[in-house]
């Protein structure tokens, strides 16, 4: 015979509503602090990569240079400097430097410039020191250097343009091409009647003088006469402004410090007559 105990009492294998319910909601918070965990992690990774990534290295680049206006002579720390001073200190700074050497092309400028050559390596018999004497298309042997050719010239013109002729080789592979240098009187008078107004008269030549080169008409003209005309005057040698008008004669070259000594195209040159001229004393 049963009882109300009995008939309260559970029923085995069913849970009360009230059980259930707690362990739902014991679920609820099991479930809730895994995905917490899990969020927590993960912001973990990313804010550690952050730092990593990103403000580690801008602090490592700003924090050396904190300081770096204190660094800086004439500013002192807890100061504000101004911008000036900030940046230049007290004054500018000498810093030393190494320039380099000049090559062999400036060492020839340099010499070029200074109207005034040695013995050339490149003419090594021809001294341009010994001096010079002789009249107009006579000047005595001892005057003159071959450069190559048959051709020959004053000895100080003649080391001027083996330096020329050497600069020249070095960029076209050959030597300049020449047709005349210095003329005898005798071949001024020849010249003359051959070629008329064209021609100087004789005894005043500046052939005559040794300081003049006629060069080969493939030379007058084209690439190479434009790198002459801007390279020759580096060793003295021009196409004198009167071969551009009056006469065109491009091929026409003159050692410039030789004519500016002699007064070539002074007023009284012409008008004078053939007088012995000397380098010597």
């Amino acid at each position: 015979m049963s009882t109300d105990a009995d008939a309260l009492a559970p029923v085995p294998g069913h849970r009360s509503r009230k059980v259930r319910r707690i362990e739902r909601t014991q679920e609820i918070q099991v479930r809730s602090t895994h995905r917490r965990r899990k969020v927590l992690t993960r912001g973990g990774v990313l804010a550690g990569f952050i730092l990593a990534m990103v403000v580690y290295p801008m602090v490592g680049t700003i924090t050396p240079n904190a300081g770096a206006a204190e660094s800086v002579p004439g500013v002192v720390a807890g100061e504000a400097p101004s911008t000036a001073r900030a940046l230049l200190g007290d004054g500018p700074q000498l810093v030393t430097s190494e320039l380099p050497l000049p090559d062999a092309y400036d060492g020839a400028v340099a010499l070029a410039s200074a109207a005034q050559y040695d013995i050339s390596q490149y003419l090594p018999g021809c001294d341009p020191t010994v001096g010079w004497e002789g009249r107009n298309g006579r000047l005595t042997q001892d005057s003159l250097c071959s450069i190559g050719g048959g051709e020959t010239l004053r000895n100080d013109a003649a080391v001027a343009f083996a330096e020329l002729n050497h600069r020249f080789k070095q960029e076209f592979g050959r030597d300049i091409c020449l047709s005349d240098s210095y003329r005898t009187l005798s071949g001024q008078y020849a010249t003359k009647a051959s070629q008329g107004w064209l021609a100087a008269t004789p005894g005043k030549s500046v052939h005559g003088w040794g300081l003049a080169i006629d060069l080969c008409r493939s030379d007058a003209s084209g690439y190479t006469k434009s790198w002459l005309e801007e390279n020759g005057r580096t060793w003295g040698w021009v196409n004198p402004g009167w071969a551009k008008s009056s006469k065109w004669e491009p091929w026409h070259w003159e050692y410039l410090p030789g004519t500016d000594a002699l007064g070539v195209y002074s007023a009284g040159y012409w008008s004078t007559g053939d007088v012995y001229r000397s380098s010597r004393g």
